[in-house]
């Protein structure tokens, strides 16, 4: 498989908020998306730890893995700038108040364990958005939660053509 054919985010832009006013229940719901369990930080250090591995076995999918990784800092940078947009500090926590950690990321080496990790992960992500935006009274930051969910439904479709990908299943 040519990875140069793998989408990992869509081409639109991402909007902008408007019209926020304070809202601690929107800011937790934000931190969640960041920090939480599966968040965007866990998914941050996930695909970097995954791009180093993966380099061993495939350069051009140690690429990719890191690629994605990227995407999704920007969406942690996104959703910190929405967080203090709605008066809440950017601190790496949840809405409970825990500090994000490091424990949740996988250390799988195998790439099809790896890929296994990433497609649980992803579809959790994309879980957490649909209730976030469920949630969210915000029009302009519902737009910027359907935009990054639209990233994270693209990845989703490239990680099941990946998987099942017969070559690097037998890594």
């Amino acid at each position: 498989m040519d990875l140069s054919e793998i989408k990992i985010r869509q081409e639109q832009d991402y909007p902008k908020i408007h019209n926020a006013n304070e809202c601690p229940r929107t800011v937790g719901i934000l931190k969640d998306l960041i920090s939480g369990r599966g968040g965007e930080l866990n998914a941050v250090l996930q695909y970097i730890y995954q791009s180093t591995v993966a380099d061993k076995a495939d350069v051009d999918l140690g690429e990719l893995f890191e690629e994605v990784g990227i995407v999704c800092m920007h969406h942690t940078g996104l959703l910190m700038h929405a967080v203090t947009e709605f008066g809440g500090l950017p601190k790496y926590e949840d809405s409970n108040g825990y500090s994000f950690n490091a424990n949740c990321v996988n250390y799988a080496y195998k790439l099809k364990d790896i890929l296994d990790v990433n497609l649980t992960l992803t579809q959790n992500q994309i879980d957490h958005y649909k209730q976030a935006i469920n949630l969210v009274k915000n029009d302009s930051l519902k737009n910027l939660l359907i935009r990054i969910l639209k990233d994270k439904e693209l990845w989703l479709q490239s990680l099941k053509l990946l998987r099942g990908t017969v070559k690097f299943l037998s890594v």
